[in-house]
């Protein structure tokens, strides 16, 4: 008959291993628990802020646009998500839509103001962040600008407003230092797989807008520019598409190959020519595309700009709104 020391030790490895076997199922249920969609934001969005401070120390006299473009897709893979949209590399009067072409070789120089804008997806659910970097001090308020301009409208937004509001108060920092906002250029509303949804944060005052709803996610997107604050487009650069709505009858194979590339590895989102023109070779990416646009089946991203003495500083950050307040992801 076993005494009472013995007894009193087998009970307590039986409530050790019985705690052990609860933990584990703890553990095991915390792990196959459903991610919600703030869950994906953040996990889209630790990875898109690491890209973007890597560049940042990236961004120098003398690297070519390229390097930086192929870093950004190389770490997004190695996290195991996918891009959002290319990575925009926009130099001086450029606002948006440079992504590096096959074979670029732009190199960044002294005199450069370069905006990095990156954009990660998790499952659909996306981080679109961006941030301005200047080599000389003479734009250091241009840089201050849309970053203040940024970081404020990070804090106001609350579910409940409106994004007229935060029009006029993006225009009144940035007017403010003295300069001009990109007013056709906006801030957006995210949506699973669609990085500009249907409601917009206006760089310029007296707008209603829209009306900001609980757990929707917006990217805060803010431009100072020297120049006119009016954007065009420079029709002869064309590096970013993604896949218009509809069914367009196509007649070669180059044509299909493309479409059928964009749809289903890049799931509608913007690509870069130069990813097409990797996976199925310059000759047939370049005769596909060609047809693709002919036949309206691709919205084209052609590189935005301001004057061409302008130069333009970017800032960009991506929020979740909850009950309690903003969420910047990025």
């Amino acid at each position: 008959m076993a005494s009472k020391k013995e007894e009193t030790k087998q009970k307590a490895k039986e409530k050790e291993a019985k705690e052990e076997v609860v933990e584990e199922a703890e553990e095991e249920a915390e792990e196959e628990k459903e991610e919600t969609p703030l869950d994906k934001y953040k996990k889209a969005g630790e990875v898109a802020s690491k890209i973007r401070e890597h560049l940042k120390e990236m961004v120098k006299p003398g690297v070519k646009a390229l390097d930086l473009c192929e870093t950004a897709d190389k770490m997004i893979a190695e996290a195991g998500m996918k891009p959002a949209f290319p990575l925009n590399v926009s130099v001086n009067n450029h606002c948006a839509h440079y992504t590096s072409p096959w074979e670029d070789e732009l190199v960044l120089k002294k005199s450069d103001v370069v905006k990095i804008d990156v954009g990660v997806q998790y499952e659909g659910f996306i981080a679109d962040t961006a941030l301005t970097v200047a080599f000389n001090d003479v734009h250091n308020d241009l840089i201050k600008a849309s970053r203040e301009a940024t970081e404020t409208a990070v804090k106001v937004i609350r579910a409940g407003g409106y994004t007229g509001k935060i029009g006029d108060l993006i225009e009144n920092i940035i007017e403010g230092y003295g300069f001009t906002t990109i007013k056709d250029l906006s801030g957006h509303l995210l949506l699973p797989y669609r990085v500009h949804g249907p409601k917009t944060i206006p760089n310029v005052s007296g707008r209603k807008g829209n009306l900001i709803l609980q757990d929707e996610a917006y990217a805060i997107e803010t431009f100072a520019s020297t120049g006119s604050g009016e954007s065009h487009s420079d029709r002869t650069k064309l590096y970013i598409v993604r896949l218009a709505e509809g069914r367009f009858p196509l007649r070669t194979d180059a044509a299909k190959q493309v479409r059928r590339l964009i749809d289903k590895e890049y799931h509608r989102l913007p690509v870069a020519t130069r990813w097409i023109y990797k996976e199925l070779g310059v000759a047939k990416a370049k005769m596909g595309i060609r047809e693709l646009v002919q036949a309206g089946a691709l919205y084209q991203y052609h590189v935005l700009a301001d004057k061409s003495d302008a130069y333009v500083s970017q800032h960009e950050h991506t929020v979740y709104l909850t009950p309690e307040g903003p969420i910047k992801t990025t």
